[in-house]
């Protein structure tokens, strides 16, 4: 199972997908990509607190748990 959370000013998102079921994985690809055209960063974390995680540009499938956060500017999110 992989996670994608996805920050927001309203609230956190969870997408959550199966590897084995690719209507799953798409979803999470394309909400993925759809993020990132709009500015929004990117890190792929492992361990179950978070210990190791690198910025990442391009949705990995195989990945534990992806983080996407909204461009900030001066400490608040882009609007």
């Amino acid at each position: 199972m992989g996670e994608l959370a996805i920050l927001g000013r309203s609230g956190d998102t969870k997408i959550v997908w199966d590897r084995n079921r690719p209507e799953e994985v798409e979803n999470a690809r394309r909400t993925f990509d759809s993020l990132r055209k709009q500015g929004y960063l990117a890190w792929s974390v492992r361990g179950r607190d978070g210990e190791k995680d690198e910025q990442i540009h391009a949705f990995d499938p195989d990945a534990e748990r992806l983080i996407l956060a909204p461009p900030m500017r001066g400490g608040a999110p882009c609007r």
